[in-house]
């Protein structure tokens, strides 16, 4: 079994760069082109829903400007990105020599009082950045730069201690104009510093809409004030919905968080849907032949899930063995067994679903109150319904459904979607019914749902 909730580790960051799963090479090209053109001080937006890929789609873009410029994980690394097909386009491993980055995970630094100085400190820290990137000469000028700023002792922790940032980012406001201006210059100092000559810095802020609200609006407002620099792009990858309510939550429910991240945002771009096939194709480890497999693409697609959730999605379908369920009970004739093995692999993977997106609209299902959901789901799966152009199986449906010889149609589907509807989860029959061949099918329909869901 793959991994299936796909983290974002270095390993599958290259992976998916090379196998392209989400189908997402061509927009990390574009994206690329355009920070190439981009001059001055400049903040663009990724809007995303959650779970749709952001982290992913900026660390794909770090590992590739990283091995550009020879700072690559690993050698082998470097040279299969610089194989990528995508990035012979247009020259763009030439452009790109022209861009260092860095990521910057907000979520992950928030307890920080300033975020100005967690964002310092991921520039020169020297686990994850200094030490693969540059000399030790620069280093040791960097921490000149910041002693000028701080005379007291490296921080424990950091191993640079920031504490004149901070009383600088705390002045009155008589004084704050003279602080800012020392503040900006310190910045100015460090970033030149920290990269080649001619060179932008991309600085990928991810996951700021998870944060806490007041660190959350101070990143924003110190960008703002302290990192109006020429050489410098910064990409905020986020769910502007969620961002939006965060800063609201911090100014105020009348505060209008929308027109605040539109003045703040110089390009506001939005994250394609990952092709939900594809994707789900590359981590799920059963053969796509099958056709429990198209059920659950259908389910998938019904429910609009994000990328995390197809991830979930297909490591709880792992658990069941969908070929079995034709072992589990009699069935009397082959157009009743087809009918049987596609109802069960169209309801479980639709219940696990909903599980998974909408607890409540599940309990709700099995309740028997979300007919019009089922009926829209079986309704827009093609998957369901092939079957029936034998005329055989639509023979045997009809005899189940208790419907007369109609062609099918949607008045027709609606009627079989309510009978299934209604034999599994409202009128449904118990073991100690009177049992006869109809009542016999519908009862072990419901049953090998109880059994498989551990509905019982």
């Amino acid at each position: 079994m793959k991994s299936i909730e796909l983290l974002p580790t270095d390993k599958n960051i290259l992976n998916t760069l090379v196998e392209d799963p989400f189908n997402r090479n061509e927009e990390i090209s574009s994206f690329l082109e355009l920070l190439t053109t981009i001059e001055g001080h400049f903040v663009i937006s990724i809007d995303g829903q959650w779970g749709s890929g952001k982290t992913f789609f900026v660390k794909q873009c770090e590992l590739i400007l990283n091995s550009i410029n020879g700072y690559a994980p690993d050698s082998e690394t470097e040279e299969k990105i610089l194989h990528l097909s995508f990035l012979e386009k247009k020259e763009l491993l030439k452009k790109l020599k022209s861009q260092t980055c860095i990521y910057f995970d907000a979520w992950a630094n928030d307890e920080y009082e300033n975020p100005i100085i967690a964002i310092l400190q991921t520039l020169i820290d020297k686990e994850t950045f200094s030490e693969k990137i540059f000399s030790k000469e620069t280093i040791v000028k960097v921490k000149k730069i910041i002693e000028n700023i701080n005379k007291a002792v490296i921080s424990k922790r950091t191993g640079i201690n920031l504490d004149k940032i901070e009383e600088n980012l705390s002045y009155t406001k008589d004084e704050k104009g003279e602080q800012q201006k020392n503040l900006h210059n310190s910045i100015t100092e460090i970033i030149k510093a920290l990269t080649k000559d001619g060179q932008r810095l991309v600085i990928f802020i991810d996951e700021l809409d998870r944060c806490n609200p007041r660190f959350a609006v101070k990143l924003l407002e110190q960008i703002k004030h302290y990192f109006l620099i020429d050489k410098v792009t910064f990409v905020i990858t986020t769910n502007i919905s969620e961002l939006s309510k965060t800063i609201c939550k911090f100014y105020g429910e009348n505060f209008e968080g929308n027109k605040y991240l539109v003045r703040f945002f110089d390009l506001s771009l939005r994250l394609s849907l990952i092709n939900a096939k594809e994707y789900y194709s590359y981590i799920a480890s059963t053969n796509q032949d099958y056709v429990f497999e198209k059920y659950k693409l259908d389910v998938i697609n019904f429910l609009n899930m994000s990328m995390r959730s197809i991830g979930r999605f297909s490591l709880n379908n792992e658990l069941i063995d969908y070929k079995k369920f034709k072992k589990s009970f009699p069935i009397w004739s082959p157009p009743n067994e087809k009918i049987y093995l596609n109802i069960e692999w169209a309801v479980v993977p639709f219940l696990i679903g909903l599980r998974l997106t909408n607890k409540e609209k599940e309990q709700s299902f099995l309740m028997g109150n979300e007919f019009d959901l089922f009926k829209q789901f079986l309704l827009s799966s093609e998957t369901f319904w092939n079957i029936f152009r034998f005329e055989e199986n639509h023979k045997a449906l009809n005899k189940l459904c208790e419907i007369s010889n109609e062609r099918i149609d949607s008045k027709y589907k609606e009627k079989v979607i309510k009978t299934i509807y209604s034999k599994c989860f409202v009128n449904t029959y118990y073991k100690d019914y009177k049992f006869d061949d109809y009542t016999d099918f519908w009862y072990s329909v419901r049953r090998q749902i109880e059994k498989t869901l551990y509905l019982d």
